[in-house]
């Protein structure tokens, strides 16, 4: 579904009364799903739409995977690594609302939220108070606790395809055969130095999307056993994981490699 048309849906529900409390909304966390929240955003704080859509209103609470673990915890760390989800989510969000309308509580990477920050937040999706619209992003749906999952509505966003798409997934696919660590590390290397320094996390995500596709390739088209092509995904999604620590982009690779199983 395209973000307009999910907009449109949820404003529907929205004006007959019928919203859901929380929506689980999976796609590009900086892309359609960013696109998505800012158009609620504008439609639900009409006074101040620009201040609302930026994450700049006392009424719009948002929330992010913390510290080097990227990942939610329940409480702020004693490092001081940024909020958790009891100071900043569900505090903040059972205040009275400021402008006498509308509270949105935005959980980004809610796949990242740790099983206490999870169970912590599921009483609050299950008691919100009036006027209260909780928005889930994820590009891992399957992450997500199962029962918080079961008390939202969930919303299906484009994904868009990697960063090495078309002609350089060949060349991919040709590391990946040769089992050549250090080519697929230099092509990531190679995107990230391409890319302005805020970009440098979404070029790292596209670059793994793009594996995660040619490895379900794999699954799809019954080169490999089912219990192969799984391992495979997670082999992937421990390298993206990995990733983002204080390893070498090389040293993750070679690790997911020793793990690939092909043809």
């Amino acid at each position: 579904m395209e973000p307009g048309a999910a907009f449109d849906l949820i404003v529907r529900a929205i004006d007959a009364g019928r919203a859901a409390h929380g929506y689980l909304i999976t796609g590009d966390l900086r892309g359609s799903c960013e696109e998505l929240v800012g158009l609620l955003l504008r439609h639900l704080f009409p006074d101040a739409p620009e201040q609302a859509a930026v994450g700049d209103h006392p009424d719009v609470v948002r929330l992010e995977p913390q510290g080097r673990s990227r990942t939610i915890k329940v409480q702020r760390g004693k490092d001081d690594d940024g909020p958790g989800m009891r100071d900043g989510m569900i505090e903040p969000m059972s205040a009275t609302s400021f402008s006498g309308g509308w509270k949105v509580g935005i959980v980004v990477g809610a796949d990242r939220m740790q099983p206490e920050a999870a169970n912590a937040f599921l009483k609050s999706l299950e008691e919100p108070g009036p006027n209260t619209l909780y928005l889930l992003l994820t590009d891992r749906p399957d992450a997500i606790l199962p029962t918080i999952i079961s008390r939202t509505q969930r919303i299906d966003l484009p994904i868009s395809p990697g960063f090495l798409e078309g002609e350089d997934l060949e060349s991919a696919r040709q590391a990946f055969y040769a089992r050549d660590a250090a080519a697929l590390a230099a092509q990531l290397a190679a995107l990230k130095k391409e890319a302005e320094d805020p970009d440098v996390p979404q070029v790292r995500k596209s670059f793994y999307q793009t594996l995660m596709s040619f490895v379900r390739e794999l699954m799809l088209d019954g080169k490999l056993p089912r219990y192969k092509a799984f391992r495979n995904v997670d082999a992937v999604e421990d390298a993206y994981r990995q990733s983002e620590k204080a390893i070498g982009d090389e040293a993750v690779l070679s690790l997911m490699l020793d793990r690939i199983a092909l043809p």
